[in-house]
Order: structure tokens, then C-alpha cells, then sequence
């Protein structure tokens, strides 16, 4: 027993030691930050059977990357070493009073067994798929040491991009979190398994509002709540969508379905409004991302819960008349939202007419992600973790980047950032750009002072938009063509940007974000950028960390338009591409394992089982149009629910229990109280 117990407690030292040497160096509020790590510490090691559902509900507003510039790692991943740091601390801390968990039962043992060497496996596999990732980005212990012993080793790594040596550690950290995690959630008491599930999907629910409030928010200051028609689609706070992808696609796809789920199960009065305001929310949030990828996933989802909620015979909460009149109105308020988002000229209207057009590209695109597998050992390891954009962009025609970001040091020792413009695509020149957010004057102009070098004529668009993240609305800009090559690096370029001024049209326009933009147009040619300053109309400074002393620290490269080089926008195909049949392999007997579990819990009847079946099938359809390995947030999220399903390998322990059953629906709202509103099920019917 030694070792396990020595071994939590130093796994947890170390994760509270990386977790708060992380945090005081945050760009924004350290300190802030440091005391709400350590409030959840305490909170994982007094309930770890509760950390699932803080993970899920602080999931979406858990980063904020746009101001910080970090890359490689984010506050969710903070997040995440707090909890295992509290609740590894606790399992040592158990271990040693001679407290140990509720033992189980023979066949929950094997269940177990079953678990851990999947984990085993999928841990080995993501070992593999890094270290080929790594090596094929030629990285070497020489070129490791050289660049740490540089100094610049951390903030290169911080700051770094999709096609860098950093970017399979990025992608790989998700698997790592899950894996460090699974110890925690089995040790977690035979008792409170099914509280720690039920926290879990109450997390997501709890998440789900936040971010139906953020998508309100956000259309809301820039197209209007009720604007329809305009080709904005909503992102809220998934910062990863800077090169685009599904990130939110995927979180609503897993927790909207829960939503109808609370609507079928929940009581009545207060329990039942929520869900049916969350439900109509979500489905608000689901038709303004206009994927329809989501929507056939979403329907797909709900269509899967009623069949087997018919089938295994999970019963609805008993509400009497006034129950089936609010699900009428419902009903219809689901219907006209929908009518609304899609009748008419909506924007949606026009994406659907180019279904076919769009898919024959998707298809396209796909076929020249599988064209990187040149050799069998490409098809049995795949290309490495992280390494799609890096060979996308390079060996696909058409295919490359629409710019780059690189941060470094000059001959001086002072940090500069090498800016390009995509390599032969003139038409993909204004869809990249290295960004910062910034207050916006209601009145008046700004003005641009730049330090910059060029080897050739290079044309520089410097702007100040309001944008949220993809989409540009009133803008001020400049663009800069020198006739010459600019060889001068301290030499101040003094460039006033003209254009439409920021005034107070309404409050909602007021509330706009920010955002100043430097883009180089000229394709094949990079800027070195030395100092970039940005004055308001009243003359004052509002630019951080102006001449890169500090990396990219409150920079954001982001893309607007031009998103295949970093996805091949299809789950199973990018895992083949990255991680080869070995780790497709791995990945898929993982989700078949998860997926008998389920069905255990749904053969007893557990209602909990209809919610996971419901997020799974939704992602197992959205899987086919959108890829999620290369978004560590929602790939971890899924894993997390695939970890969840391990609580149902306890079903054969309870399913034989009446009173158990006869607990199932209710418990799940009620706080383990049975509600004498629920009508007896079939096994209860037999016995009495």
C-alpha cells in the first residue's frame, strides 16, 4: 500500500505545484486567479465525487485566450491540475488513515479490469502518436536542450503554432487529463458513484446555460437577438474557432440533448420551467451556429432518447393535465423557433440551397487529408499527434496556411514577430491576422506606430474593427505600400487609420469588442515587426506588451475564413490520419466499451443512461462533419463522458433491487428523494 499511497500524494503535490507556478504568471490577474485555483482544490478534496461536474459547468468560460495570447495551455487546463491536485491529495491523505473505499463486487471487479486496460492501451497509444508526433517535427534531445538553455524555451512554447513542435503536446494533453483523472473518479465509494454521474451531467446542464447566455450576449451586441438573416454564426466564448472548427458545435451537441432530457424527467414547478428554458435556449443556441452537421446530430440525438426511453420503458414525471399543456406549449414554441431561424430569407435558407456544392468540397477536402498516408506504417501510426496542419499545409495544393505568426529574438536579444502572408494565394490574404483586443473610443480616429523590416516590398493592412472573433463589423484601416524594401528597424512608421467612426448607434453597438489587426497581404513575403503601438483618438497609448518583450502575451493570431489546413472536419478520419488504424483501434474499442455500459444502465432502466446515450449518439453523428482531437476543452468533455459510462459497470449490483428501481427517475432531481407523483414501473407493477 505504500507505494499507491505515496504515489497520490505526490501525483497531487504536483499537480497543485504546476497548477500555481502556472497561475502566477497569468497576464491578466494572478493573484485572482491563485485564490480561485485554491478554493477548487479544497472543493475537489472535501467532494471529489463532485469534480466531473465543476470540469463540465466551468468548461465554457474557461478561457480566455483572445486576451491572454496563451496557446498551449489555457485556464481550463489550470482548472483541471487544481481538481486532481485536491483530490489525488485526498486519496493519499485516505490511504494513509486507513480509509479505503467500499470494496465491489466480483463482477464489477472484472468491469473494472476491463477499464483499466483500455486506459492502459489508450495511454500507451497516445505515448506512441506523441512520440512519433514529435519526432516527425524533428524534435531531438539537442534541439530541446538548445532552446531552453536559450532562455526562450517557455514563452516559444506558449506562444507557439499549429505546424510547431508544440502542437502534438497541445493536442496530446487532453488524453493526459482524462487519464490522470480516471484514478480519482474509481476510487471515488461504490456508494457515491452515482451522485458523482449525476453531477456530472448537472454540470453540463449547468454549462449549457452558460453558454445559451454568452450566445444571447453576443447576438445581441453585434446582429441583433432576433437577426436571422445576416451571416453571423455564433461562437461565444470558444476561443478555439480562431481557425475555425465545431468547438462549440460539440459542446452543444453534448449537453442540448440533456436539456430535453431534464424536460422529460424533471418534476413539475420550478425544475420543469428550467429545463424548458434551457431547452428553448439551446435549440436557440443550436440553429444560430447554422451547422448542419448539429442539427441532424441534435434531431438524431433526441430521435435515439425516445425510441429507448419507449423501449426500456424510462417514464416520464407524472404532472397530470397542467404537465401536458406545458409540453404543448413547448412543443410549439420549439416549432416556431425553428420555422423562424430557417423560413423565409434567413441566412440558413441559402446554406441549406448549397448543401449539395458543399459537401462534394468537404468530400474533397477529406480525400487529400487521406492522400498524407503514403507508406503502411503512415495507415498503421498515422502521421503523428498534431501533425494534420503541418502536412496539410505544406503537401496539399490549394492547402496552406493564409498566414503565419512566429515570435523570436532578434541579433539584439529583443523579441520581434515574423508576420506572413499566405505563400501563393493572393484571394486567402485577408484571412489572417495577428490581433489584440482593445477598448473602442465612441468618436474620432486612430493612429498606428510601427517598427517594422521587410527584404522586399511587402503591403501591411493595419485595422481597429469591431469584432468578437470572426466577423468584422465597422472599421477603421490603413493600407501601408512601400515602394521599397523598409530596412530601417528603429525607424517609428506614424500611420493614421481612417474609416467609419465608433459612435454610440445603441447601447447594445456601445458594448462592441475591439479588436487591432496587423495582416500582411503580399503572398511569399513576411514583415519582421518589431514595436507596434496603437493611439485613441485622444492620443493615448491602449496597446499591451507593444514591443514583444513578453512573447505573444495579449496577441491572438486568428483566421477568418480560410480553416482547412488545421481540420480534416471529420472525427474518425482525423483520428486515422493522426493516430493510424493502432489508435483507431484503441479510440473505438474505448467508445464500444462505454457503449455497453450504457446499454447496462439503460437494461435496468437508469435514467442517467438515457442522458449519456443522448450526448453519445449526438457526438457519434456531428463526428462525421466535425473533428474534435484538435480542441483539447471538448475533446477532454468527451472523454469525460465516455469515464462516466464506467458508473454503470455498478448496475448489476442494483438492478435486482426493486426499491432501487423504484428510485431511478426521481433521484436523479430530487436529491435521492422519490417523488410520489411518479406512476410505478413495470417491475413495480409485477410485484405489488
Amino acid at each position: 500500500m505504500a507505494r499507491p499511497r505515496s504515489g497520490a500524494l505526490i501525483l497531487g503535490a504536483l499537480a497543485a505545484l504546476t497548477c500555481l507556478g502556472l497561475a502566477v504568471q497569468h497576464p491578466l490577474a494572478p493573484a485572482l486567479l491563485v485564490g480561485a485555483l485554491c478554493l477548487c482544490m479544497g472543493g475537489a478534496a472535501w467532494r471529489p465525487w463532485t469534480i466531473g461536474g465543476l470540469l463540465a459547468m466551468l468548461l465554457p468560460v474557461a478561457s480566455l485566450a483572445p486576451s491572454t495570447g496563451w496557446w498551449l495551455i489555457d485556464e481550463f487546463d489550470l482548472l483541471v491540475l487544481a481538481v486532481l491536485a485536491g483530490a489525488h491529495a485526498r486519496s493519499g491523505f485516505e490511504a494513509f488513515s486507513g480509509r479505503a473505499a467500499s470494496s465491489s463486487s466480483a463482477e464489477t471487479q472484472v468491469q473494472d479490469r476491463v477499464w483499466v486496460g483500455l486506459l492502459v492501451a489508450l495511454g500507451a497509444s497516445a505515448l506512441l502518436s506523441l512520440f512519433i508526433g514529435l519526432r516527425d517535427a524533428g524534435v531531438s534531445a539537442r534541439s530541446v536542450a538548445a532552446g531552453w538553455a536559450s532562455g526562450d524555451g517557455w514563452l516559444r512554447a506558449l506562444h507557439a503554432d499549429y505546424a510547431s513542435a508544440f502542437n502534438p503536446l497541445r493536442v496530446s494533453k487532453s488524453l493526459l487529463w482524462a487519464l490522470l483523472l480516471y484514478p480519482v473518479l474509481r476510487r471515488v465509494p461504490v456508494e457515491r458513484q452515482r451522485e458523482m454521474a449525476r453531477f456530472t451531467l448537472a454540470g453540463l446542464l449547468c454549462g449549457l446555460a452558460w453558454v445559451c447566455v454568452l450566445v444571447l450576449w453576443e447576438r445581441g451586441r453585434y446582429v441583433g437577438v432576433l437577426n436571422f438573416s445576416d451571416s453571423y454564426r455564433t461562437v461565444a466564448s470558444f476561443w478555439e474557432m480562431h481557425v475555425g472548427g465545431g468547438a462549440i458545435d460539440a459542446y452543444l451537441a453534448m449537453a442540448v440533448p440533456l436539456a430535453f432530457w431534464a424536460v422529460w424527467l424533471a418534476p413539475g414547478g420550478w425544475r420543469w420551467a428550467c429545463a424548458a428554458v434551457l431547452a428553448v435556449l439551446g435549440t436557440y443556441a443550436v440553429l444560430t451556429t447554422y451547422s448542419r452537421g448539429l442539427y441532424l446530430a441534435v434531431t438524431v440525438s433526441l430521435m435515439v432518447m425516445a425510441i429507448v426511453a419507449r423501449r426500456c420503458q424510462i417514464q416520464p414525471a407524472s404532472g397530470g393535465r397542467r404537465r401536458g399543456w406545458a409540453l404543448r406549449v413547448l412543443v410549439f414554441a420549439l416549432l416556431a423557433e425553428a420555422v423562424w431561424v430557417l423560413g423565409g430569407h434567413s441566412f440558413m435558407t441559402g446554406r441549406l440551397a448549397q448543401s449539395e456544392t458543399d459537401l462534394v468540397d468537404r468530400v474533397a477536402h477529406w480525400q487529400s487529408g487521406l492522400g498524407l498516408l503514403r507508406t503502411p506504417a503512415d495507415w498503421v501510426l498515422g502521421l503523428g499527434a498534431g501533425r494534420l496542419p503541418a502536412h496539410y499545409s505544406t503537401r496539399v495544393p490549394d492547402g496552406e496556411f493564409p498566414g503565419q505568426a512566429h515570435w523570436r529574438r532578434d541579433a539584439a536579444g529583443a523579441g520581434q514577430v515574423v508576420l506572413s502572408g499566405p505563400p501563393t494565394r493572393q484571394e486567402a490574404a485577408y484571412d489572417f491576422g495577428l490581433t489584440q483586443r482593445i477598448p473602442l473610443a465612441p468618436q474620432g480616429h486612430y493612429r498606428v506606430r510601427i517598427r517594422y523590416e521587410t527584404d522586399a516590398p511587402v503591403v501591411l493592412l493595419l485595422s481597429v474593427c469591431e469584432r468578437h472573433l470572426l466577423y468584422d463589423f465597422r472599421c477603421q484601416w490603413k493600407h501601408v505600400r512601400p515602394e521599397a524594401a523598409v530596412t530601417d528597424a528603429a525607424q517609428w512608421h506614424d500611420i493614421p487609420l481612417s474609416g467609419q467612426v465608433f459612435s454610440d448607434a445603441s447601447r447594445a453597438v456601445s458594448w462592441r469588442d475591439g479588436m487591432f489587426a496587423l495582416t500582411v497581404l503580399s503572398t511569399g513575403h513576411a514583415a519582421r515587426i518589431h514595436a507596434a503601438e496603437l493611439l485613441d483618438p485622444q492620443g493615448v497609448q491602449i496597446l499591451k506588451n507593444t514591443d514583444f518583450s513578453a512573447g505573444l502575451r495579449h496577441w491572438f493570431p486568428a483566421a477568418q475564413s480560410s480553416f482547412k489546413p488545421w481540420h480534416m472536419d471529420n472525427l474518425y478520419l482525423e483520428i486515422l490520419v493522426e493516430r493510424g488504424l493502432l489508435g483507431w483501434l484503441v479510440l473505438g474499442l474505448l467508445a464500444a466499451w462505454a457503449w455497453h455500459c450504457v446499454a447496462q444502465g439503460l437494461k435496468a432502466g437508469d435514467p442517467l443512461a438515457l442522458a449519456l446515450a443522448g450526448s453519445l449518439s449526438a457526438m457519434g453523428v456531428l463526428g462525421l462533419v466535425i473533428s474534435v482531437t484538435e480542441l483539447p476543452r471538448i475533446a477532454f468533455m468527451l472523454l469525460l463522458i465516455l469515464l462516466t459510462t464506467s458508473h454503470f459497470r455498478r448496475i448489476p449490483q442494483y438492478s435486482r433491487d426493486v426499491t432501487e428501481r423504484q428510485k431511478g427517475v426521481s433521484a436523479v432531481f430530487s436529491d435521492g428523494r422519490p417523488s410520489r407523483a411518479q406512476p410505478p414501473g413495470p417491475l413495480q407493477e409485477k410485484e405489488v
